[in-house]
């Protein structure tokens, strides 16, 4: 906690062309990925399954261990949250074994999926991440953990960093497999989409917004529009879950 405010020096540099590139290692994907899964929108899947729940399942119940931390550090660091300040992240696999029990809790299937529950109906958004930084911080073994982060736009550093981190840390953020953003001929080109979309994905071309490939599938741009012209897929017969455990388990074991 003493070193977080570094993290805001360290975006702000990375952006600088001279420095930015000596910073490049710290943000490297091969020690860093993000999934996100969107919430608070509706997304159009097979009747009866809910997201993120859809999503987060599996993993929660094939992981071997489950430790719910007792507050959220990022909004604690940042001191200001508009969200619940004791919704922590939930930390999965054998690692999660060897956090500290003054930080949280362990948990069972059932305990685990309220605690994301809860998260997702207080309006936090689940992210996926699998980050070297946070197994350095906790002491555990960075090939036996995995974090769902349920996090807000005030303190997240993930988000932080999309917006203002240096560009390599937008390749370290994934949007969920199988899920795809669509703009529908409500669109009267405000703009509106365009303000509020953390990685710059969008633009306003011929009156129309345009939705680009590095898009991660937040869901923030469908909350905004007030023409409700944006909406998100979710593809069943991409297997998006499915997808999601391939990439998991080439990144950590946590069964």
């Amino acid at each position: 906690m003493k070193i977080w405010p570094l993290g805001d020096w360290i975006n702000r540099i990375g952006r600088w062309p001279l420095v930015g590139p000596l910073l490049t290692p710290f943000f490297r994907p091969e020690d860093n990925e993000t999934i996100v899964v969107p919430v608070g929108q509706a997304v159009p899947v097979p009747e009866s399954v809910v997201l993120p729940e859809k999503v987060l399942r599996p993993l929660i119940e094939g992981a071997s261990a489950r430790f719910i931390l007792n507050e959220c550090l990022c909004r604690r660091a940042e001191n200001r949250p508009t969200c619940p300040r004791d919704i922590g992240c939930l930390f999965l696999g054998d690692g999660a074994l060897e956090i500290h029990p003054d930080l949280g809790r362990q948990a069972d299937v059932d305990q685990a999926l309220a605690h994301a529950r809860r998260a997702v109906e207080a309006g936090l958004l689940p992210q996926i991440v699998h980050s070297a930084f946070d197994a350095w911080m906790l002491g555990i073994p960075y090939h036996r953990m995995l974090a769902v982060c349920f996090c807000c736009d005030c303190c997240c550093s993930v988000r932080k960093s999309l917006r203002f981190g240096p560009p390599i840390f937008q390749e370290t953020v994934f949007r969920l497999p199988g899920l795809s953003v669509f703009v529908g001929p409500e669109c009267v080109g405000c703009g509106r989409c365009a303000e509020v979309c953390l990685v710059g994905a969008i633009r306003v071309e011929n009156g129309r917004a345009s939705i680009a490939a590095n898009c991660k599938g937040c869901g923030r741009c469908v909350a905004a529009c007030p023409q409700h012209a944006i909406a998100l897929y979710l593809d069943p017969a991409a297997d998006p879950v499915g997808r999601l455990l391939a990439m998991v388990e080439e990144r950590t074991e946590i069964r």
